[in-house]
């Protein structure tokens, strides 16, 4: 799998926070360096699976995200999802990338159904604009 894009996404949000230029990154307590770590997880590892690492979620991490870039990755992670329906699992680096994205944008995760379209349509009730972002970068 191909994360190129999905990390060049949570750089860009890591770029502009401001603890980053005051060296006051902390990024086991950060949403996107959970994120970048469980990515560098499976790039390392190649496996996409990490028991437990949805309960280590660092969900106190209180910072003010940009919605536009907290966006782009959300729908990255559309991108890259098998679809698992009934197999989903909520400690797939996948799923736990989203989920420390969405506590970012919206302060608590979605339950995922395991298919994108009805992720979408979860989206929709929250914030119609960024489901269709999710759906035009889906389909790009």
């Amino acid at each position: 799998m191909d994360f190129t894009p999905l990390n060049r996404a949570l750089t860009e949000i890591c770029a502009n926070c401001d603890l980053a230029e005051s060296a006051g990154c902390r990024s086991r307590r950060c949403l996107t360096g959970f994120a970048r770590t469980v990515v560098d997880y499976y790039q390392v590892k190649g496996a996409l699976n990490i028991p437990g690492a949805e309960g280590v979620i660092p969900k106190n991490d209180l910072k003010v995200y940009d919605k536009d870039l907290v966006a782009v990755p959300i729908a990255e992670t559309c991108k890259l999802c098998k679809q698992c329906r009934d197999n989903h699992t909520d400690d797939c680096v996948i799923a736990l990338v989203r989920s420390s994205l969405e506590i970012a944008f919206w302060g608590e995760s979605l339950t995922y159904p395991g298919n994108i379209l009805e992720y979408v349509t979860l989206v929709r009730e929250r914030d119609p604009e960024l489901a269709g972002y999710i759906l035009a970068n889906y389909r790009k």
